[in-house]
């Protein structure tokens, strides 16, 4: 057996780049077995001190998750979660890998800080990350159809991983469905990304067939771009960008004025034929204030990943509260 590592074994153990090891050692962290003749092609490194180095690494590895692990838990960018490890007091390991990059771990007392500050200062409204996958250009419940014809809906499992359930409660994972059983998309759910002129809220019951039918026809028409959507235990909460929009297909027979109408939560709609008509439960106003404070609204809203106007709302909202039970 070689009493000896490659620069590609040794990074590979240390989980460090090849120019790290390069530098470790030059530190004598590890040590390269000299080759004053250049006989060997690839530089080598002894054995014992590397696999020490490994062990040592090993046994003060950081057991918690990692900030991107706990952001996709949660449905927030991995910059919301460092925002959040710099606002807190509780500990956070840093593991050094290399000279160039620190490795975050997560204990489960910080992490649980995490999730309810992410809760508190929650948008009343859902964001894309909650309910579209990029990578895999998929939105929770969207509508797919079996080469039989069966329909069958989007969900995330336990894991938060992206698939369908079957009648049987099978579970399918997306990339088995789409290439193993060659599941199709009933509908594009990508239009153009309107200006934001307010929303429109919907509650939508999940123990109604029409919910499903009037989500669909939402991505349809309005597409991920132009919505939001939350899901609840026994709802799902779904904002539209308000305005005018052209109706770029039928309306289902099922979904009348009435049905659609029970749906609203906040705001109202107008339905004319080939154009519906969003209106805002919101109503825009101006303040005047001093660049400090603006400057101090923007950095606090960045932090908490939402607009000034959220922000606000809920401060405000905070605040009433606060009287009331002060009251």
């Amino acid at each position: 057996m070689n009493e000896w590592y490659t620069r590609q074994e040794v990074a590979d153990l240390l989980g460090i780049s090849k120019a790290t090891v390069y530098h470790y050692a030059k530190q004598k962290k590890i040590i390269k077995i000299e080759d004053p003749y250049r006989l060997i092609r690839e530089a080598r490194y002894e054995k014992k001190e590397v696999d020490a180095l490994a062990e040592e690494r090993k046994r003060h590895q950081p057991t918690g998750l990692r900030p991107s692990e706990l952001a996709k838990q949660l449905g927030v960018t991995t910059q919301r979660i460092y925002a959040l490890i710099r606002e807190t007091e509780l500990p956070v390991d840093e593991l050094p890998v290399g000279d160039e990059r620190t490795i975050y771990s997560i204990p489960d007392e910080t992490a649980a800080w995490i999730q309810h500050e992410i809760e508190r200062t929650a948008s009343s409204r859902g964001t894309r990350v909650e309910f579209y996958d990029a990578k895999l250009d998929v939105a929770l419940y969207q509508c797919f159809r079996t080469q039989q014809g069966q329909d069958l809906r989007v969900l995330r499992n336990e894991h938060q991983e992206w698939g369908f359930y079957l009648q049987s409660r099978t579970w399918i994972p997306f990339i088995d469905g789409m290439h193993v059983y060659q599941y199709k998309a009933a509908y594009s759910i990508h239009q153009p990304n309107r200006r934001v002129r307010g929303y429109t809220d919907f509650l939508l019951p999940k123990d109604l067939h029409e919910s499903f039918e009037f989500l669909d026809f939402v991505y349809q028409v309005w597409g991920i771009e132009n919505i939001r959507l939350r899901e609840q235990e026994t709802h799902m909460a779904l904002s539209i960008k308000s305005g005018d929009v052209g109706l770029s297909i039928s309306v289902p027979e099922t979904l009348t004025e009435n049905i659609i109408k029970t749906f609203l939560e906040l705001g109202d709609i107008v339905m004319e034929e080939g154009k519906w008509t969003l209106i805002s439960g919101y109503r825009r106003t101006t303040f005047d204030l001093p660049n400090n404070l603006l400057d101090t609204l923007q950095g606090l809203s960045n932090e908490k990943d939402i607009s000034m106007s959220e922000y606000v709302e809920k401060a405000i909202q905070e605040k009433f509260r606060r009287d009331e039970q002060a009251e």
